[in-house]
């Protein structure tokens, strides 16, 4: 188990099963946020773009990481990349341990930052930049430790400093803190201890003073100027910076001789023992920190996104979640398919606010992403157009691949052709998106070509020959316009009756379903438009024989007199009716509340 020359065995069993655990998370059950991610940027191979990170700190780990994170477009790319990145980090800390310890020291310990960032990856706003970020701070301060001179190593250091803020951002305390720590702890330079106090001062308070000096010059506040990282954590919590604090006091430990206990530290049940704690941390950090509950929407998201319908209503049964996105893409899936006023009640219904996102202060750049594809899929596009648009302002970066496609569609799709090959533009300088736009740009200027297009056909046969001026989040008469401008436009009169069905509104529907439904009168009717119609031929308002022209199936009409006996029999309560007609809209109608579970 000995660490000083070569890799121990312990640090073998270390390297073959953490990369493998690593793409297997990232790869299978984290895959989705990946996806996500790579969305949130439109990385360009221009110079000019290069150039646009030098306007932030942390340019070079910023540029890495993007540059990076722009293979999490491919199935395995970024389970491929943060394994790797990560590797490297566990290499270099391990260097800087050897470099600065005894001949031995706990094998595990230089995994432990490397574990931390794993956690901290859990989130969408913790970008690879910032691991790129913590390997150069270490091997900057591999660089200096490898300097015998004392004086030479804190020239060095304090040269090196404004030139790390500026690669690195504020991983530069990591650099200076371990070399004040190297300086205090274990150098055996002849200056004595008030002389290495006061450079350690003298470093620190440069390591300080650049990043308040050039504030201005960045367009940051003072506290973002001290904890700058990437462009995607400008705000930081905590658990940016809890990988910069293991790896501080790992630097620490390093430093501190390990006479008393070498002898121990890396006894097999040693091991043993620091890879459990090392595991605990790992699966209570990840438990704590990982939204799996987010993965799975993101995941109906993406299969939405590719078109693939019948799956991600598949999915949204499986899953069973109960909140607000996941009726939302469940809803549009049953749309699409034309199964919504059948199996609407089948699935969780958080009022209306299933059937679309408002865009709102309340939000969040996610949701707001998800927000235009309903506008897009009923033929509203220029709402569709604009929920983009918001969502590429609200993006972290003002930047989003993704949305910059939809953007692209709906140009096309309303003739606005100059605008559309401004963002073909764009998308054909990235590495991943440019096949994408060289199969739109042939549609430019072209009428044959747009014609001969099932998409584009679709979508223009559906678009209102006149838009209306209408506050944001205003549905109802979003979905009256598109019903009156195209009556066969079937999904904008199903989310119209189904957004009346929802919100209660027994009256509305039916006069709406007067006005609107026209979809074959010696039908049989949907299932959730029988049950609705019920419920007001029993409230007395409307007669039975206006609807005889409509077939009703005698089993959902002998329910309703069942479900009318029971509610009475029971005074209204509905534990008595819960197991039978918990899937019927005269359940939802009397008992549907605005609570939801949002895991």
């Amino acid at each position: 188990m000995k660490t000083g020359g070569k890799i121990s065995i312990g640090e073998i069993i270390i390297i073959s099963l953490f990369p493998l655990a690593c793409l297997v998370f990232f790869g299978v059950f984290y895959r989705y946020h990946i996806f996500f991610e790579e969305q949130l940027q439109i990385f360009l191979l221009t110079g000019d773009h290069f150039l646009s990170y030098l306007s932030k700190p942390a340019f070079l780990s910023s540029y890495a990481g993007d540059f990076l994170t722009q293979f999490y477009y491919l199935k395995w790319g970024g389970a491929v990349v943060i394994t790797i990145t990560m590797l490297v980090l566990w290499f270099t800390v391990r260097l800087v341990i050897k470099k600065v310890s005894d001949k031995d020291y706990p094998v595990l310990l230089p995994i432990a930052p490397v574990i931390l960032c794993w956690i901290a990856l859990c989130r969408i706003d913790y970008p690879v930049s910032n691991v790129i970020s913590l390997i150069i701070s270490v091997l900057f301060t591999l660089i200096i430790f490898s300097i015998k001179s004392h004086r030479a190593r804190f020239l060095w250091s304090v040269l090196l400093t404004p030139l790390l803020y500026l690669i690195a951002g504020s991983n530069v305390f990591i650099f200076c803190l371990s070399v004040v720590f190297y300086e205090l702890f274990k150098s055996n330079s002849s200056s004595g201890y008030p002389m290495k106090i006061l450079n350690s001062l003298i470093l620190l308070g440069v390591a300080v003073f650049i990043p308040l000096n050039i504030k201005d010059e960045y367009l940051l506040t003072t506290g973002q100027a001290l904890t700058y990282l990437s462009g995607m954590t400008m705000h930081p919590g905590i658990i940016n910076f809890l990988p910069v604090i293991s790896v501080l006091l790992i630097f620490f430990l390093a430093c501190i001789s390990f006479e008393k206990v070498k002898e121990k530290i890396n006894s097999l049940l040693s091991v043993l023992i620091q890879f459990i704690i090392l595991a605990a941390i790992l699966v209570s950090g990840i438990l704590m920190t990982a939204d799996f509950t987010l993965e799975k929407i993101l995941k109906l998201d993406y299969i939405a996104d590719h078109g693939q319908w019948n799956k991600v209503r598949e999915l949204a049964s499986q899953y069973k979640i109960h909140n607000d996105l996941s009726a939302y893409y469940t809803n549009l899936a049953l749309s699409k398919l034309g199964l919504m006023p059948d199996e609407l009640m089948e699935h969780y219904q958080p009022l209306a606010r299933g059937l679309f996102i408002p865009v709102d202060m309340n939000q969040n750049y996610i949701t707001i992403t998800f927000s235009n594809e309903v506008y897009w899929q009923l033929g509203d596009v220029n709402a569709s157009q604009h929920s983009a648009m918001l969502g590429m302002i609200f993006s972290p970066r003002a930047q989003n691949s993704r949305l910059l496609k939809r953007l692209v569609e709906i140009n096309i799709v309303n003739g606005e052709y100059a605008a559309a090959e401004k963002f073909i533009r764009i998308l054909e300088k990235t590495l991943f998106h440019r096949k994408w736009a060289e199969t739109r740009r042939k549609f430019l200027y072209n009428e044959k070509e747009c014609s001969g297009s099932e998409w584009i056909r679709e979508k223009r046969a559906i678009i209102p020959s006149k838009d209306l001026l209408k506050d944001r989040n205003e549905y109802l008469k979003t979905l009256k316009m598109l019903a009156d401008d195209h009556p066969d436009n079937r999904m904008a009169v199903d989310y119209l009756l189904c957004y009346d069905l929802l919100c209660k509104d027994i009256r509305t529907f039916v006069k709406d379903f007067d006005k609107y439904y026209t979809h074959g009168r010696n039908i049989l009717l949907p299932k959730v438009y029988q049950e609705g119609l019920l419920i007001g031929i029993a409230s007395g308002e409307y007669s039975h024989e206006e609807y005889s022209k409509f077939r009703f199936s005698p089993e959902i009409v002998k329910n309703m007199a069942e479900y009318t006996k029971l509610f009475e029999e029971n005074k209204g309560k509905g534990y008595a009716l819960q197991e039978k007609f918990s899937k019927t809209y005269w359940f939802y109608y009397h008992f549907a509340t605005m609570k939801t579970d949002e895991k």
